[in-house]
């Protein structure tokens, strides 16, 4: 038995009874602060990378500064040590300091909270390619 208990459907949130809500209502709070809809397309880029669904293309046509949100938003995801002054000076030539500070809010929040959503709705039987079995061993211990 995990942490999570016995619960088959290993929904957490339903455990935690209203956490859920809460967490919805800092999601959309994030996503009705960002300026137009950076926080849609930040939501669902995060949700894209993260499930493995979808493209970039999917966003459909970006202007200049989404096209700028995508690509931190991609970065921030991949290594968000890699977000370098060059890339936060062309968020700047889009959007306020405050605008700023509430896209990459948003973006922390989409990334924490898809990857929480990804973990923790997943189907018991959906094991991922890479989990071994404890008889399995690693390539660090054929050395």
């Amino acid at each position: 038995m995990s942490w999570l208990g016995d619960r088959p459907d290993r929904d957490v949130l339903s455990i935690s009874g209203g956490l859920a809500e809460q967490i919805e209502a800092m999601r959309l709070e994030a996503v009705s602060v960002t300026p137009g809809r950076t926080g849609e397309l930040i939501s669902r880029r995060a949700q894209q990378m993260i499930t493995g669904v979808g493209s970039s293309a999917d966003l459909g046509p970006l202007t200049a500064a989404e096209q700028v949100v995508v690509a931190i938003t991609e970065q921030f995801l991949l290594d968000a040590h890699g977000i370098d002054d060059a890339m936060v000076a062309a968020l700047g030539e889009h959007y306020t300091a405050a605008e700023q500070v509430a896209i990459m809010f948003h973006l922390a929040l989409a990334d924490g909270f898809t990857k929480f959503e990804r973990i923790f709705t997943a189907s018991p039987t959906t094991a991922s390619p890479t989990t071994t079995s404890p008889t399995t061993t690693s390539p660090a211990e054929d050395h």
